[in-house]
């Protein structure tokens, strides 16, 4: 009412916006090896972080999506709902890091798509391969160490440049209790 449009007409615009905004700029919103994301500047927040209390000290970020409901649009409505959330929406990918920043950026994707899928699609597991690489390790090393890792909910596989808690059903050993307390409180 505020704008004299519709819900869904303010919907298609915002989506507009988001989806110029990505083809204009998407080379700001990636994996800024050069910068933001330097192997320097990730062994500093890998250090951040485990000097809080993280019981690894490779873990340079934490991946997650979100999801943000939209007004049900009037084309390709089947995309953009969420079956599991039981709403129309879009999804998006952010690796924070300790300095509150985001240190990775991506979406929007269809709302009916699941999180490995917008990890798949960013590329951000072959980003931290080529570049998210502890200084002075080579092809030799053993990739617990060669590699900086983001933390991510058990929505994500575990691969070298990702890492979860403890998941799944049966009982854990008290260290892995008390790992997963640990990295709860992060």
């Amino acid at each position: 009412m505020i704008y004299n449009r519709s819900q869904s007409a303010i919907s298609e615009i915002v989506n507009w916006v988001v989806t110029w905004v990505d083809e204009s700029w998407s080379h700001l919103l990636g994996f800024d090896h050069e910068h933001l994301l330097s192997p320097q500047n990730l062994a500093k927040y890998a250090a951040a972080i485990h000097r809080v209390g993280a019981p690894l000290d490779s873990i340079w970020g934490f991946i997650d999506c979100t999801i943000r409901r939209i007004t049900r649009p009037s084309k390709h409505q089947r995309a953009a709902y969420s079956g599991h959330k039981r709403f129309h929406a879009l999804k998006f990918q952010a690796v924070m890091l300790p300095n509150g920043m985001f240190g990775h950026l991506f979406g929007p994707e269809e709302g009916r798509r699941n999180d490995n899928h917008l990890l798949a699609k960013s590329g951000l597991l072959d980003a931290c391969a080529e570049h998210a690489v502890h200084p002075g390790t080579d092809t030799n090393s053993p990739a617990e160490q060669c590699f900086f890792q983001v933390f991510r909910d058990p929505a994500y596989g575990v691969s070298d440049q990702i890492i979860s808690h403890y998941a799944g059903v049966g009982e854990r050993t008290d260290e892995e209790k008390d790992w997963n307390a640990e990295m709860a409180a992060m």
